[in-house]
């Protein structure tokens, strides 16, 4: 059997900042979903397909959290987070105003092998917030966080990596 054959579960999840210099942990992840998107044509003619091209294009991603720091929020958001107070009554705030443009950013994701000790990385290298960072406040739930987006090349990694490592290792700080 192949190692990591068969990924079990959401082990890590990792943001960072496109420079690799600010890293925040999900640590409550539930999901981490992504999508190669192509691009694609046909080509027909006498009645018939003569040919078919497909290009990768784009990752389409999406998270899923038990409520995120506002770290993480203002990372994906280009956001800072102001802090006022000492322990035990600080408190801390990220201010959302109009008009503001989000940053790139890396998102990177860990999956654990099926008892064989290996584990599954999804490295997702350019990626950007194209839908709003959605939660609910219910009575009797967690609060639970849920954003998606696009990634696009980066230039010199792609857009993605799928890395199989036959002994678990720690997802990358950059």
């Amino acid at each position: 059997m192949a190692y990591g054959q068969y990924p079990f579960g959401l082990k890590d999840v990792k943001l960072t900042d496109i420079t690799g210099s600010t890293q925040v942990d999900l640590p409550a992840a539930r999901t981490m979903g992504f999508k190669e998107a192509l691009i694609n044509s046909e080509l027909r003619g006498d009645d018939q397909t003569i040919a078919v091209a497909a290009i990768s294009d784009k990752v389409e991603w999406a998270l899923e959290s038990g409520g995120i720091s506002l770290e993480a929020y203002a990372l994906m958001s280009g956001r800072s987070v102001t802090t006022s107070g000492t322990s035990p009554n600080e408190s801390k705030t990220l201010n959302i105003q109009a008009g503001e443009s989000f940053p790139y950013f890396k998102v990177y994701g860990k999956s654990v092998g099926d008892g064989d000790g290996s584990d599954i990385h999804v490295k997702v290298y350019k990626c950007k917030l194209t839908a709003p960072i959605e939660g609910t406040f219910q009575d009797g739930e967690f609060l639970v966080t849920s954003c998606s987006g696009i990634a696009v090349d980066d230039g010199v990694n792609g857009i993605a990596d799928i890395v199989q490592n036959e002994t678990a290792a720690d997802l990358p700080s950059s």
